[in-house]
């Protein structure tokens, strides 16, 4: 039962921490788009690029050059790299990224995400229950609780997926 417990919870913090960020990446900082109005940013949001074998995506290949652009921002940039965009909250823009190596290239839109940062109450809850069921036998069961959804306290955030660019 207590290696049941265990896993459970290691799978569940393995879960919780896959964000796609990747801190040893250089960061890169966009610049803005020569006359766009920008809307007021609070804060930055991060893009993870990687440029991959379209058959093998596992594969990174190092050293492509890329370009991400948007209504608001442009940057030229090695991949892999940290892209930190401000963050413009509901007006935060899909970004398109492009990279080439050689004669190969590819390209995908990044479309954000809004998320609650800050101020969600409660914590995560794994619980298991034995009983002794309906008449054929013992009943087990295994619930997950995600806690309080209080956020009166937290913020509106943009959150970018990782993009994993096949180049062909």
């Amino acid at each position: 039962m207590r290696r049941l417990l265990l896993g459970l919870l290691t799978g569940l913090a393995a879960c919780a921490a896959g964000s796609g960020s990747d801190a040893s990446l250089p960061p890169i900082r966009p610049g803005p788009v020569k006359g766009a109005t920008l809307p007021p940013a609070q804060g930055e949001a991060e893009i993870v690029v990687r440029a991959v074998s379209p058959n093998a995506p596992g594969r990174e290949i190092a050293g492509a050059t890329c370009t991400a652009t948007s209504p608001y921002f442009t940057a030229s940039f090695t991949a892999p790299a940290r892209l930190l965009v401000p963050d413009f909250g509901a007006a935060a823009p899909t970004v398109t990224v492009t990279c080439a190596a050689g004669s190969a290239k590819g390209s995908a839109l990044v479309a954000p995400e809004a998320v609650w940062s800050g101020g969600v109450g409660g914590w995560p809850a794994v619980g298991i229950s034995v009983g002794t069921g309906n008449m054929s036998g013992v009943g087990v069961g295994v619930g997950w609780w995600g806690g309080g959804t209080g956020v009166s306290s937290g913020a509106p955030v943009t959150r970018y997926p990782a993009v994993r660019i096949p180049l062909a």
